[in-house]
């Protein structure tokens, strides 16, 4: 079951710039790789990798504007791109594309930041954006080593990465992504 038409890809696709489409294409690619390395519906982590960043190059009102209409209320101390954008691409495919499904809304809305508790289908696009092959931040190669046999690790070293990087920039970390690394390296503890 196919879950974005071919007329909602085609306007999809036109939405991104050349570059953003590029980085998309990466994402969808590497996604598509883990899916099915991974067991995960194919067709969930396609249409989530697609949608993923349809919002990212929107302006942060605007982005703001369109959650609250929504009913998605974050705080304006996290009103930034990297936040914002995840939930309110979410929203547009819920909308615009009629997309439904919870698991793909949720890989889309958490791709950025994660969460306690993903799921794999969010797993694999949270981990697919952090290292597609046009990614170049430090650790990414151990990152890339580890999705293919340890998916939970990779996320938790990305997780930290984005830590360290909000951090070390002076801004604000979002809670959400906190409790995400916490949770992750409490997994990793038990097993």
């Amino acid at each position: 079951m196919g879950y974005i038409s071919e007329e909602a890809r085609l306007d999809i696709v036109k939405r991104y710039s050349p570059e953003r489409y590029e980085h998309v294409k990466n994402v969808v690619e590497l996604a598509d790789h883990l899916a099915r390395l991974h067991g995960a519906d194919s067709e969930k982590v396609y249409a989530a990798a697609l949608v993923h960043d349809i919002a990212k190059d929107m302006k942060e009102e605007d982005m703001a504007a369109i959650l609250e209409a929504a009913g998605i209320f974050i705080e304006k101390q996290y009103h930034t791109g990297n936040i914002l954008h995840g939930p309110c691409a979410a929203v547009i495919a819920k909308k615009e594309y009629n997309i439904e499904d919870e698991e793909i809304l949720n890989a889309i809305y958490y791709h950025s930041f994660g969460r306690a508790g993903m799921g794999l289908t969010e797993k694999i696009v949270f981990i697919a954006d952090a290292a597609e092959k046009g990614r170049t931040y430090k650790n990414v190669t151990k990152i890339r080593k580890l999705m293919y046999n340890k998916l939970d690790e990779a996320v938790e070293l990305s997780l930290e990465g984005t830590v360290y990087h909000v951090l070390s920039k002076g801004e604000v970390l979002y809670p959400v992504t906190a409790a995400a690394l916490e949770y992750f390296q409490e997994q990793r503890i038990k097993d």
